[in-house]
């Protein structure tokens, strides 16, 4: 009888702990799905507000390079031609540097926790 009561008691306890367990991991990923959706909304109109900011910055640079020029065309060609430059540059150096460092902060974000 003894035996039998504290095999209750086990059972018990193991089915609390599995309960708690779940609780737990659910909790988690909530968690983690919640700084995922924060993070993404943040960093989005962070995004969106600096790619206006270089929209028109780039206009004004593009206005005013052909006011300087005293052609109407020739300042947006040279910005143009700028970030033609930057893309040969950006594409020459993503595949040594950018990738893998674009990967070890996106994998650092994801475990930070795991510390």
């Amino acid at each position: 009888m003894e035996d039998e009561f504290e095999q209750q008691k086990i059972i018990e306890k193991v089915t609390e702990y599995i309960k708690v367990r779940t609780d737990l991991t659910v909790l988690k990923t909530v968690d983690k799905g919640s700084q995922l959706f924060a993070n993404l909304l943040t960093n989005g109109l962070v995004l969106i507000l600096t790619i206006l900011a270089f929209l028109f910055g780039s206009l004004a640079l593009g206005f005013y390079l052909s006011e300087v020029l005293n052609n109407s065309y020739g300042g947006f060609l040279i910005v143009a031609g700028i970030y033609l430059l930057l893309a040969f540059i950006l594409n020459f150096l993503k595949g040594k540097y950018l990738e893998k460092k674009i990967i070890n902060i996106v994998i650092e974000k994801f475990f930070r926790d795991r510390k």
